[in-house]
């Protein structure tokens, strides 16, 4: 897949790189999503693959890492797993990689792919680096929500 920005790279670096946060609507043109939430799980059940759960319950969060053996345990709601690294675990992701090529090298650590159900998230955080981040609607009947098994 050949992914493209809707961005002015130009425009970009002037008025907002390290000024000020920006979202960007349909910041790609015709995405489709390489990795299905159940490949995601996949991947997270390799040792080789930095991953981890986040979920919260009554006010109280949680983190586990991976590798994970089963997701059984896991609720409808209040759950994410993420996964480090897909760039190099999964080649059709790396491909999400290439129209940030405008970037420094330096400034490019890797794709981290998450999967969120309803109510998910990871909490309040602090990022001390810059974070391009973009999100994806999972589509297809019913697969908002479905759990990864």
């Amino acid at each position: 897949m050949d992914y493209q920005l809707t961005l002015n790279w130009p425009d970009f670096i002037e008025r907002y790189w390290q000024k000020r946060p920006v979202v960007l609507k349909r910041g790609f043109a015709n995405f489709i999503d390489p990795l299905s939430p159940d490949e995601l799980a996949g991947l997270a059940m390799e040792s080789e693959v930095d991953s981890r759960l986040v979920s919260h319950q009554d006010g109280k969060w949680q983190v586990s890492h991976g590798p994970f053996e089963s997701y059984d345990h896991l609720s409808e709601n209040n759950w994410s797993l993420l996964v480090q690294a897909v760039n190099h675990w999964h080649e059709p992701s790396a491909a999400l990689m290439h129209p940030f090529r405008a970037l420094p090298d330096w400034r490019i650590d890797d794709l981290m792919i998450s999967f969120s159900v309803p109510g998910g998230g990871v909490g309040r955080i602090w990022i001390s680096m810059m974070c391009l981040s973009f999100r994806a609607p999972v589509v297809g009947a019913g697969a908002l929500g479905k759990r990864c098994r």
